[in-house]
C-alpha cells in the first residue's frame, strides 16, 4: 500500500482532469453553435452541467491539501516554498513547447520566436488555469495565516460564508431582466440582466473554493458520510441545475451566463457534493492499483495543458465523419476517451524529459 496517501484524493484529481476533455467536447463538437432543442441537446446540456466541476474540483482540492502546509511569513521559508513553484512552471513550459511543435508540424502554422515567447507569457490554449494557479500558489501562505488566526469554527464559517456571498451571490441574483416583457418566464428572450447585488468580487472564486476545501478538511469526517445519499443528492442537484440551464437557453444557442460560470451556485454545490462523494468511498485497490492511480494523478496537471493537442487532432476528423452535431453524442466516449488517454501519454513523455534533464543536471553538478 502507498503509505500516508489518500487514494480518494488521487481519484478526485483524475476525475477533475477527465472532466476537462469532457467539457471541452462541447466547445469542439459544435454544441455551442446548435440551438438547445430536442432530447439529445437536453442530454448534452445536462452532461455539460455535471462536467462543469472540473476546474473547481482542482481548486477545492488545493485548499483541502494545502491548509496543513504551514509556511511562516519569514524570508527563508517563503523562498523555499516559492521555489517549489518551479516544478509547475517546468511542466507548463515543456508542455507549451510540445504544443508549439504540434502547431508548426501538424497545423503548419508559421511561428516566430516572439510568437512562442508571447504564447508562454500569455498562457495560451488551455493554460489559463496555470495563469490563475500561480497567483493562488503565491497567496496560499497568506490565506493559511488568515485561516489559522481566525482560530474557531464560527469564524471559519463566517469566512467561507462571506467568500461564497461575494462569488456565488451574483450568479443567483444578477441573472434576471426585469424590463423586457416576459423575460422572467422566457429568459431566452434577452441577454441583458439587472444587477441586484455587488458583483465586483465574483472573480475571486478560486479563493472561495480554497476556503471550502479548508473547511471540509478541518470539520468534516468525510469517510463517515453516506455515499449513497451523496450520490442521489448530487444526481438531484445536477438535474435541477440542468433544467435551469435548458430553460435559460431553450430554442437558442446555449447561453453561458454567470449562473453556470466557474464560481456559480451550480458549480459550487456540485463540486462540494462530488468531492464528498468521491472521498466518502472506502477504496481497496491493492498496492499495484494505488501505484497506478498515484502515477496517473501526478500526470494530470500536464495532461490538462496538453489535452489541447489531441483536441485539435481528433475533433476536425470527428466533425468531418459525423456532420450532424446531435449524432456526435453517440461517439462522446470514444472522442473524449481518446483525448484523455493521449493527454496522459503526452504528459508522461514531458515528465520523462523533466526527469532526464534533472539527472543530467545532477551529474553536471557532481562533476
Amino acid at each position: 500500500m502507498v503509505k500516508n496517501r489518500d487514494v480518494g484524493l488521487d481519484i478526485t484529481r483524475i476525475i477533475a482532469f477527465a472532466f476537462v476533455p469532457a467539457i471541452h467536447f462541447f466547445m469542439n463538437s459544435g454544441y455551442y453553435e446548435t440551438p438547445v432543442v430536442g432530447e439529445r441537446m437536453y442530454i448534452m446540456t445536462a452532461m455539460r452541467t455535471l462536467f462543469g466541476v472540473c476546474v473547481p474540483l482542482f481548486m477545492l482540492l488545493s485548499g483541502y491539501l494545502m491548509i496543513e502546509k504551514e509556511v511562516h511569513i519569514e524570508k527563508r521559508e517563503l523562498i523555499n516554498y516559492y521555489k517549489k513553484l518551479s516544478k509547475v512552471l517546468e511542466t507548463y513550459f515543456l508542455s507549451t513547447m510540445l504544443i508549439m511543435l504540434f502547431k508548426f508540424f501538424r497545423l503548419h502554422e508559421e511561428l516566430h520566436v516572439k510568437d512562442v515567447i508571447f504564447n508562454v507569457t500569455g498562457y495560451g490554449q488551455y493554460s489559463w488555469y496555470v495563469n490563475m494557479y500561480i497567483g493562488l500558489y503565491l497567496l496560499i501562505p497568506l490565506l493559511n495565516v488568515l485561516w489559522r488566526n481566525i482560530g474557531d469554527k464560527w469564524g471559519h464559517k463566517v469566512l467561507v460564508a462571506v467568500s461564497i456571498t461575494l462569488t456565488v451571490g451574483p450568479s443567483v441574483f444578477n441573472v434576471f431582466d426585469f424590463y423586457t416583457p416576459g423575460a422572467l418566464i422566457r429568459p431566452w428572450l434577452t441577454t441583458s440582466f439587472n444587477q441586484l447585488v455587488p458583483n465586483w468580487w465574483s472573480q475571486i472564486y478560486p479563493i472561495t473554493y480554497y476556503f471550502i476545501g479548508c473547511y471540509i478538511k478541518e470539520y468534516i469526517n468525510i469517510k463517515s458520510l453516506d455515499s449513497k445519499k451523496l450520490f442521489f443528492l448530487l444526481g438531484g442537484m445536477v438535474t435541477v441545475f440542468s433544467l435551469n440551464n435548458i430553460w435559460r437557453s431553450y430554442s437558442i444557442n446555449f447561453v453561458r451566463g454567470s449562473w453556470c460560470d466557474w464560481g456559480s451556485l451550480q458549480n459550487t454545490v456540485n463540486t462540494v457534493l462530488i468531492f464528498l462523494l468521491i472521498n466518502s468511498i472506502h477504496y481497496s485497490l491493492g498496492s499495484k492499483g494505488e501505484k497506478i492511480v498515484k502515477l496517473i494523478s501526478n500526470l494530470t496537471f500536464g495532461a490538462y495543458i496538453l489535452s489541447w493537442i489531441p483536441d485539435n487532432y481528433i475533433y476536425p476528423q470527428y466533425i468531418n465523419v459525423i456532420p450532424e452535431m446531435q449524432h456526435r453524442l453517440n461517439y462522446f466516449f470514444i472522442a473524449v476517451g481518446g483525448v484523455i488517454v493521449s493527454s496522459i501519454l503526452l504528459s508522461l513523455f514531458v515528465q520523462t524529459i523533466i526527469k532526464l534533464l534533472e539527472r543530467i543536471n545532477g551529474k553536471i553538478k557532481v562533476k
